[in-house]
């Protein structure tokens, strides 16, 4: 894991190169939006987050004894590759921030929000994850294993994917 600097940059993960670091940016060419369908949130990663975010839950379907078929016939297109996606990992709605919104919040309460200049969520590597979804252990054992790491105890809806933030 990195540590988060404020120079802007970008670092190779196991699916591709993700940016961080610098001024706050909601903008990246690698931002992808991923409908969980079935009423869940509709989320924007970037590339890389968004296919560990997927083989998350791919592991997550394993675990819970999905088929080999079952998990092949639920998949999702990004830039015309698919991917198996598995049982969707529920999302909390707000995990997608502008810079705007991500200073704002950040001004009305320092203690609680992150300063725009420093999150992963204005940049599509951080998700907050719904603590009342069924099999929340072998949710946070399938984010794991995919990568994204939790790094506030006092947030344990929090994941970032590529960084210590």
């Amino acid at each position: 894991m990195s540590e988060w600097t404020r120079t802007p940059s970008k670092r190779k993960t196991e699916y591709g190169f993700i940016y961080y670091g610098g001024a706050c940016r909601d903008d990246y060419p690698n931002f992808r939006v991923y409908d969980q369908g079935g009423g869940n949130t509709i989320v924007t990663l970037q590339k890389p987050a968004l296919i560990a975010l997927l083989e998350a839950q791919v592991k997550l379907a394993r675990a819970l004894g999905w088929s080999k078929a079952r998990i092949q016939g639920n998949q999702k297109a990004i830039d015309g590759k698919k991917y198996p996606a598995g049982r969707p990992i529920k999302v909390l709605p707000g995990t997608n921030r502008t810079c705007e919104t991500q200073a704002a919040l950040f001004k009305s309460d320092s203690s609680r929000y992150a300063d725009p200049d420093i999150t992963g969520h204005t940049r599509g590597i951080a998700i907050d994850v719904d603590q009342s979804q069924p099999n929340l252990g072998k949710v946070n054992a399938a984010l794991a294993s995919a990568g994204w790491k939790r790094v506030r105890s006092d947030e344990p809806w929090h994941w970032s994917y590529g960084f210590v933030i």
